[in-house]
C-alpha cells in the first residue's frame, strides 16, 4: 500500500473510532440516567463492547504506522445531548434512552457499512472491520429489540 492509501484508511478508521467512542459515551451517560438496574447493566454491557471496537480500530491503526485517539464527534455530542434531554423530560426514561441509543447503534452500524464499501480501505482491513461489524450488528438488532419490546409493553 502507498503513504496515501495508508493514510486514506487510517482516516476512515479515525472515523469509525470516533463514532464507536460517540457510543462508548452515551452508554456511559445513558446507564447512570437510567431508572431499571437491568437497563444499566445492559447499557455497561454495551458501552463495554463497543470500547472493544474501539480498541480494536486503534490497533489497526497502529499496525498501520500511525496513533489513533478515540475522539467524540460534533453529532455524537448532539445526539447524546439531545437523548438525555429527551430522557429527563420524559414520563419513562429508560423507554427514551434504547430509543436513542438505537438511533447511536444505526449510526456505528452505518458508518461500518460505508467504510467497508469505500475505496479508502484495503481488502484485508475490510476483512477486520468485517469482524467488528459482526458486534455492532449485534449490538444493533439487540438495542432494536429492546426498543421493539418497550413499545409493545406500553
Amino acid at each position: 500500500m502507498t503513504a496515501t492509501t495508508i493514510k486514506n484508511e487510517n482516516t476512515e478508521l479515525q472515523k469509525l473510532i470516533n463514532i464507536n467512542e460517540d457510543a462508548c459515551e452515551f452508554y456511559s451517560s445513558a446507564k447512570d440516567t437510567a431508572q431499571s438496574p437491568e437497563i444499566e447493566a445492559t447499557f455497561s454491557k454495551l458501552e463495554w463492547l463497543h470500547k472493544d471496537v474501539v480498541t480494536s480500530l486503534q490497533t489497526k491503526v497502529r499496525q498501520n504506522g500511525e496513533t489513533a485517539e478515540a475522539d467524540s464527534t460534533i453529532t455524537g455530542n448532539v445526539y447524546k445531548i439531545f437523548g438525555e434531554l429527551s430522557a429527563k423530560l420524559s414520563s419513562d426514561k429508560d423507554e427514551t434512552l434504547v430509543s436513542h441509543l438505537e438511533e447511536a447503534e444505526d449510526r456505528c452500524l452505518h458508518s461500518m457499512q460505508d467504510a467497508m464499501e469505500g475505496e479508502d480501505v484495503s481488502s484485508s482491513t475490510k476483512a477486520f472491520l468485517q469482524t467488528q461489524m459482526s458486534t455492532l450488528k449485534k449490538t444493533h438488532d439487540f438495542m432494536k429489540m429492546l426498543k421493539d419490546q418497550m413499545k409493545s409493553a406500553a
